[in-house]
């Protein structure tokens, strides 16, 4: 496989945008206040981190570069959309897979539109260790999440927040056939991630791909950027 010039143009221009508007630190406080006032339905989830790039991507990236947000299939909407599609994720420094989009979705954009990208945000956090971010966030929601509320009746721990996330790499990743897709699963790189799996209600999970960033193939990434 070879990188199409037209797909490497257009990471190379949405990364150079994401550059400008990427601070050093990513403050949980600031980064939800910001999300809740330019009117996120996502301020209050809990892994603030994506969905506030997933804003950033929609109030900054798109207005600079052009294009729209991307393609939706069922409950899965891909982040935006030039010429291609293209999904922004966040993956933290020293974990080992990444997960990415419910595989039916990311097959049939694949079929669709000739391919998907990755923009893959990569960096380390702070966490919330004596619960003072957790606290300010759950004030700010007032009420209890219907999660929370779950969480609780099943006795489990609340899981431990980020409140500082520092950026400190760029990844972009081209997928460009089904074949590829596969391909990916067969080396290793890339497998299917909650198969079979439930919610807390009994439901059925849906199926997501999940991906190896480290070990992806060169010839899968356009670029790779040290921020």
């Amino acid at each position: 496989m070879t990188n199409s010039n037209s797909q490497t143009l257009e990471s190379s221009l949405i990364l150079d945008e994401l550059i400008i508007h990427i601070p050093k630190a990513i403050h949980g406080v600031n980064a939800v206040e910001a999300m809740r006032k330019e009117g996120s339905r996502n301020w209050k989830q809990m892994e603030w981190i994506g969905f506030w790039f997933e804003h950033l991507v929609e109030k900054e990236i798109i207005p600079s570069v052009g294009g729209n947000t991307g393609p939706r299939y069922g409950n899965t909407v891909f982040d935006m959309q030039r010429k291609h599609v293209w999904d922004l994720k966040v993956h933290l420094d020293g974990s080992d897979w990444l997960i990415l989009n419910d595989c039916e979705a990311v097959r049939f954009c694949i079929e669709d539109y000739s391919g998907i990208g990755y923009l893959i945000v990569e960096g380390s956090a702070q966490f919330d260790d004596d619960g003072t971010f957790k606290k300010w966030h759950d004030e700010q929601k007032g009420a209890q999440s219907t999660y929370e509320i779950e969480r609780i009746k099943r006795g489990a721990p609340s899981r431990r927040r980020k409140k500082v996330f520092f950026p400190q790499r760029l990844v972009s990743v081209w997928i460009p056939t089904l074949g590829d897709l596969a391909k990916g699963d067969e080396d290793g790189w890339l497998k299917g991630f909650q198969k079979g799996m439930r919610n807390s209600n009994g439901t059925l999970r849906r199926e997501k791909y999940q991906i190896k960033v480290n070990e992806v193939p060169n010839n899968f990434i356009l670029f790779d950027r040290v921020l």
